[in-house]
């Protein structure tokens, strides 16, 4: 067996291999003896045969065939048709992006006369990247770390997964490509007891993370890493100043010729990859010529050149909103996590768009020059990162305290107590602990609201989980119940992104009424697992949520509101938001009181002007200040919430854990600080678990009632 770590990106990937004698990671060549391979699959045709192509050969074919050239599919992994970064690709990708076979929701895309899932296509890329390192390496290989942008929600990650395993591949773990990246840097010049707060500032291709993240390298030289908190964008990339590059190209030819090249797809493929090259060179030049000869014919068949010079300044106010972008989203992470720009010790910058000076002098100035590390190649150390952990995590540990036994990666039960190892943690020299990303949960019925998220697994919960999150409800009057799984933390469940259904009918002898327990439950790679009971009965449904099935229709409104009882409520959060206030002055930022103020005088305006229609949001917003946006604090209040339905033995947990969390605080000792929070935080999802407590007080036991469906969709 032999493993590598593989950066499976939007526009290029990579692969790289551990070399346990030398303790180091190293990039692996491909064809060409490039470190990289572009993330491109096309299609040629030649006497009456079609042939496949893969990474350089489907680019120089590209020109071609554009129509049949499929690049940034990683944009679509795990995706809807009817999402709207699908929509958007539609309207700038070249190639065809389609609805699935038999009413199948996801995305697909057609190559030449067949019609293939992302899935699908990336896994002949991840085939040709592992080919390209077996014969490198002079051995097959047969199992790879893999890494995904932070934000990738679990249908992304499950397509991921099933495009590995397409490709032949057993996947050791699902990397966020951050951690990698700081793995790779951290292990690169830091000695034992060396501690760091990094902050990876990642810009790809297509996608933008951010993760913030505490390190220390233990005696024996190992990697320990905590992840604290991540952000990003999936649709904001270096993609996305060559298209804005490619905007300037086709407005040039309306202004000079009269004509709007816009849909030609043999133009825009040849104006982005000028536009690619334009972006590079303004890095070391304040000004770049871009010249296309004959780049487009006229309806009379007359070519037109394109001849245009692009200055840094013209480029960098193109492409300031998206840096600006960018900065507000690490702003916004670093708040959540109580932090300011001081706190963070190094500052990676990861991914080719780094090297676009308007980005990196943007966060050079934001964090200050010295902590920006440029020992690193920004193009590899995901990569790198990725080789590390493929060659140092070694398999899973039995989750049993009594055994702890390591198993292989892919072995189901522990060969020493046969415990389940479906939530077991990774062991090796380095060690990871992580959070998940938005929250997991499903849709229900609260009184007149038929749309409300109920979060099972909230956001940045440590994983794998030590045991199922809960949480009850009431089944309807109706047999037949869809259970929509959604990833979000919008309290509208239908605005969250749908990760698919699980569906199961009540037998005749159970009663329509009865209590339904819906528990979720991570594996290592954070693929979402669903167990579905009915109290007092041996009813139990185990599955994954099925992503083959139409996404489930939002509710319609209804016509008669109980503004009244809303009205009530609302007052009464506004007055315990107050009290929140005051309670927790002292682990309160300026900048968080000023918000949630701020929300509060919105909330007075609604009720002195009567607005009706803004009372369920604001309720909504102002549980969400106090539980999630002020810090310190919000934990406080999470685990006072926590505490109220605790046994006495849990409960006194709870207690200590706040008063460790408050000492560290004022010790100002962040590594422990961490520590200590993180311990807070598995108490307090322990006790709501156990309490079934909700997170919006209201006068329904419990989650509230399952949703009924408007009609039966067919499976």
């Amino acid at each position: 067996m032999r493993a590598v770590g593989i950066d499976l990106g939007t526009t290029n990937s990579a692969v790289a291999a551990y070399d346990a004698a030398r303790g180091e990671a190293r990039m692996l060549p491909a064809e060409g003896g490039r470190t990289w391979t572009p993330s491109v699959i096309g299609l040629r045709r030649a006497d009456g045969k079609e042939k496949q192509l893969v990474g350089e050969v489907a680019v120089n074919w590209a020109a071609r065939a554009p129509r049949d050239t499929i690049f940034s599919v990683k944009r679509l992994m795990g995706r809807h048709f009817d999402d709207e970064v699908v929509a958007k690709a539609r309207e700038r990708l070249n190639y065809r992006i389609v609805r699935g076979p038999q009413d199948d929701p996801r995305a697909h895309v057609e190559l030449g006369d067949e019609t293939c899932t992302p899935a699908q296509l990336s896994a002949l890329l991840l085939r040709q990247l592992a080919a390209n390192a077996s014969r490198s390496l002079g051995e097959e290989v047969t199992h790879a770390v893999i890494t995904v942008p932070a934000y990738f929600l679990d249908a992304q990650r499950a397509a991921t997964r099933e495009a590995a395993e397409r490709a032949g591949l057993h996947v050791k773990k699902i990397i966020d490509e951050p951690t990698a990246a700081a793995v790779a840097f951290f292990g690169l010049d830091k000695n034992p007891g060396d501690r760091s707060r990094i902050l990876v500032y990642d810009l790809g291709g297509g996608t933008f993370d951010i993760s913030v993240l505490n390190a220390v390298k233990d005696a024996e030289g190992h990697g320990q890493f905590h992840i604290l908190q991540y952000s990003g964008d999936n649709w904001l990339g270096g993609d996305d100043f060559d298209l804005a590059i490619v905007e300037y190209i086709i407005a040039s030819m309306k202004r000079e010729h009269g004509v709007d090249p816009s849909h030609d797809k043999g133009f825009l493929m040849t104006a982005k990859a000028k536009a690619e090259q334009a972006k590079r060179t303004l890095n070391e030049d304040t000004v770049a010529y871009i010249v296309i000869p004959a780049a487009y014919r006229t309806g009379e068949g007359r070519p037109l050149d394109v001849e245009l010079v692009l200055t840094r300044e013209q480029f960098d106010k193109m492409i300031e909103p998206m840096v600006r972008r960018t900065m507000e989203l690490v702003e916004r992470t670093l708040e959540e996590q109580d932090l300011t720009p001081d706190d963070i010790s190094d500052v990676l910058l990861v991914g080719g768009a780094t090297y676009t000076r308007k980005v990196y002098e943007t966060v050079e100035s934001h964090f200050g020059r010295e902590k920006v590390r440029r020992n690193i190649n920004p193009m590899e150390c995901v990569g790198l990162g990725a080789g590390i952990l493929a060659g140092t995590l070694h398999g899973v540990e039995c989750p049993e305290p009594a055994c702890r036994r390591p198993n292989d990666d892919a072995a189901s039960r522990c060969t020493e107590c046969g415990a389940s190892l479906v939530n077991a943690p990774v062991f090796g020299e380095t060690g990871l602990n992580e959070v998940t990303g938005p929250s997991m949960g499903i849709a229900a019925v609260r009184g007149n609201r038929r749309d409300v998220f109920v979060p099972i697994i909230p956001r940045n919960t440590p994983y794998p989980l030590p045991e199922p999150q809960q949480r009850s409800f009431e089944a309807t009057d109706s047999r037949f119940i869809r259970v929509p799984v959604y990833e979000g933390d919008d309290p509208v469940a239908s605005r969250n992104a749908e990760q698919g259904v699980i569906e199961f009918e009540l037998p005749e002898e159970i009663d329509p009424h009865s209590r339904v327990d819906v528990s979720f439950n991570y594996t290592v790679n954070r693929t979402i697992n669903v167990r579905i009971s009915v109290a007092g009965t041996d009813m139990v449904k185990v599955d994954t949520p099925r992503r083959q099935l139409p996404p489930t229709p939002a509710p319609e409104p209804t016509q008669e509101t109980d503004n009244g009882w809303n009205e009530q409520l609302l007052s009464y959060v506004m007055g315990h938001t107050e009290e929140f206030l005051q309670s927790y002055e002292a682990h309160i930022e300026p900048n968080q009181r000023m918000k949630v103020n701020r929300d509060l005088e919105q909330a007075q305006r609604a009720l002195d002007h009567g607005e009706t229609g803004e009372y369920e949001r604001l309720t909504g917003l102002l549980y969400d200040d106090m539980l999630h946006q002020c810090g310190l604090a919000s934990k406080f209040a999470q685990a006072e919430r926590a505490a109220e339905g605790a046994s006495p033995e849990l409960t006194g947990l709870i207690n200590e854990a706040v008063r460790l969390v408050k000492e560290a605080h004022a010790r100002g000792n962040p590594e422990q600080l961490s520590q200590q929070e993180r311990n807070l935080t598995t108490l307090v999802a322990r006790a709501l678990t156990e309490a079934n407590v909700a997170e919006v007080p209201t006068e329904e036991g419990f989650g509230g009632e399952l949703r009924i469906p408007d009609h039966r969709l067919d499976t």
